[in-house]
């Protein structure tokens, strides 16, 4: 399985020849998915939705979702792209009438796509196959994100959470997720006292610790989803020294265990 990145936009196919069941998924940023071959249920709100082939998933950042994939006669496989904070930044503020009616509309996980949002999205999946350059890539993927506005799809995907402070902490702790953050460390990044750093984050219902280990444990749930690599690695590039404490947050978080969910990866 291989994940392609450029800085703004990160793509990656999720395949299963078994069925998964994973709980408290975060979105770290972004997140648009379409289902290839079975359907994914998810679980949100004390609502279910199923997202059949064809069908587009749109979660904003920090939506915590439970969910299963279902293989069908051809196994599962799903298609993701992840857009960053700035990316979506830059879209809003480029097509302000668009973005204000769109927010007029129900906002929904679960989408059908039209034959142009189908286009699209295959044409960005390929440029960044391809390697294309960094704002052509962008251009193509900001396309995707009108034509899915336009539909009046994507309420939640776009709302303006740039100011959280809970969401600066995380995209910090992304770069680089196996350093051994500490709260004064990350207060010297965003050039603010600790206590200020816990206060604020206390008042957005969020705590340093809880964020760290949010993160790390939904990169990890992304490797192994996308990678061939070692668990073991994994959990070290994650920030877990101990393989086995990794594996017990894991299931913890998730109800499953990596090598578990590892077994079930076509």
């Amino acid at each position: 399985m291989n994940q392609i990145q450029t800085r703004q936009i990160q793509q990656s196919v999720i395949l299963a020849k078994a069925t998964q069941q994973l709980r408290e998924v975060t979105c770290l940023q972004a997140t648009l998915m379409r289902v290839v071959h079975g359907e994914k249920h998810i679980w949100i709100n004390e609502q279910t939705q199923i997202a059949r082939r064809g069908d587009l998933l749109l979660a904003p950042a920090g939506t915590r979702l439970t969910l299963s994939n279902y293989p069908d006669a051809q196994g599962y496989a799903c298609e993701v792209l992840v857009f960053d904070a700035n990316l979506i930044a830059h879209f809003r503020a480029s097509y302000p009438d668009a973005v204000q009616g769109v927010m007029q509309k129900p906002a929904r996980l679960c989408e059908k796509m039209t034959p142009m949002i189908q286009h699209l999205w295959d044409e960005v999946f390929a440029a960044t196959a391809s390697h294309e350059p960094e704002q052509l890539l962008q251009h193509r993927a900001e396309g995707l994100l009108l034509a899915i506005t336009l539909a009046g799809y994507g309420a939640a995907l776009l709302l303006n959470r740039s100011d959280s402070l809970a969401e600066r902490v995380q995209q910090l702790i992304m770069l680089h997720p196996a350093q051994e953050w500490t709260v004064e460390m990350m207060a010297r990044q965003l050039n603010l006292g600790a206590s200020t750093l816990r206060r604020q984050l206390d008042k957005e219902g969020q705590s340093f610790r809880e964020l760290l280990e949010q993160v790390r444990l939904n990169t990890a749930l992304g490797m192994i989803q996308t990678s061939k690599q070692a668990i073991g690695q994994i959990a070290q590039q994650c920030g877990y020294a101990s393989a086995s404490r990794f594996s017990a947050r894991f299931q913890q978080q998730f109800g499953i265990k990596p090598m578990q969910l590892r077994a079930t990866m076509a």
